[in-house]
């Protein structure tokens, strides 16, 4: 999995020769077979535009001879997710399994591309699921592609466990039968004996509070996951200011964790954008302000300066051209044919590197339907 650290020291990188290879990939079926060929055609791309740079084909050899063992490899080929980014130079060759698809491109640059990479930035971060159930609570710590189950140690993991305590059973025999029975509660769950309403809520409000206590030391989301009933008394009970306000309304009992992980994805997917949602709100806001550009040779110039505190780019779109410091100008050309470079990638890679936040969106997204957009640290 790749982190913002790796896509940031990827930005820092310069080299006579990157070569930056995306490609999607498959975790099963028969497509799992063709993906070391799609690789194959991209070294191959890859050679071709180390040759358009006058490269010679022993240096080429050697710069691709790494990528190249993997085709011979059938076990890598059996681990993928969606996506695979290869990145090689004469320093070093990393490669990544992202849980992103990606369309096939080759780019050859003294930068690598990371432009593809942007929209892990923004969907990085962790969050928590409360799996509520009589049978076995489950807190889960979830990133987009991966889950683990956090041990409560404190805090009984069943409404079983819960009724075994001689403590709490002795301080509630004379609430025995008090109450509406509750499978109310945790409808079409089951259970061992019939338990009055109040002896659940205290069962929720112990564990609350061992999730509250180790929540607040994570400062993660947490979305909860049950039946209606058992989600409305947990919310009376909790104290944890960053519950969801949706939740996964399902009994939870049935499902793995992945599976549950996956659903709560769909809910938090929103909330890790909405500082992307805050700028681009804000863009609109800042229109014919000299805050605020949609102008690509003005947003390059700023980007190299560290103007730029946000920056929109379009997924999969390259603009070519090189920026002449000594003269703030920015060339334009239709390739990267003498050295130029993506001037797309280089206004992210500047403003990432510059501690500016960059978005990257689908062209039809896009702040004004622009080819890029920015918001300006200062006018």
């Amino acid at each position: 999995m790749i982190t913002r650290e790796d896509i940031l020291e990827l930005a820092k990188k310069e080299n006579n020769h990157c070569v930056s290879i995306y490609l999607p990939t498959h975790k099963t079926g028969k497509e799992v077979q063709q993906d070391p060929i799609r690789l194959k055609n991209l070294l191959t791309q890859a050679a071709e535009q180390l040759k358009e740079r006058e490269v010679k084909q022993r240096e080429i050899d050697k710069l691709l001879d790494e990528a190249r063992k993997l085709l011979d490899k059938p076990q890598f080929w059996l681990h993928n997710d969606k996506g695979l980014a290869l990145f090689i130079s004469e320093d070093e060759f990393e490669y990544y399994r992202i849980p992103h698809e990606f369309k096939e491109r080759v780019m050859v640059d003294d930068h690598f591309l990371i432009t593809p990479l942007v929209p892990m930035i923004s969907l990085e971060g962790t969050f928590c699921i409360l799996a509520l159930s009589q049978k076995k609570m489950r807190l889960l710590k979830c990133t987009r592609a991966d889950v683990e189950e956090i041990e409560l140690e404190e805090a009984p993991n069943s409404l079983e466990e819960f009724l075994k305590y001689d403590v709490y059973e002795n301080n509630l025999q004379h609430h025995a039968g008090q109450g509406a029975n509750a499978q109310a509660i945790f409808h079409g769950q089951g259970g061992s004996r019939d338990t009055n309403t109040e002896e659940v809520i205290n069962y929720l409000k112990t564990v609350e509070n061992e999730v509250t206590s180790i929540l607040r030391k994570r400062n993660d989301p947490l979305i909860l996951a049950g039946v209606n009933e058992a989600v409305a008394e947990y919310r009376k009970v909790n104290s944890y200011s960053r519950l969801m306000d949706e939740a996964i309304l399902e009994n939870p009992d049935p499902k793995k964790n992945t599976e549950i992980k996956d659903e709560g994805w769909d809910i938090i997917r929103s909330y890790f954008l909405k500082d992307m949602y805050e700028d681009m709100e804000r863009f609109g806001d800042l229109s014919g302000s000299e805050k605020q550009s949609d102008n690509l040779s003005q947003i390059v110039e700023a980007a190299y300066y560290g103007k730029i505190e946000s920056l929109f780019v379009p997924i999969g779109e390259h603009s070519w051209g090189w920026f002449d410091m000594e003269r703030d100008t920015v060339h334009h050309s239709t390739g990267p044919k003498n050295g130029e470079h993506d001037l797309i990638n280089m206004a992210a890679i500047k403003t990432l590197t510059q501690s500016g936040n960059v978005y990257a969106l689908d062209k039809e997204d896009m702040p004004n339907g622009s080819s890029i957009a920015a918001i300006f640290r200062y006018a």
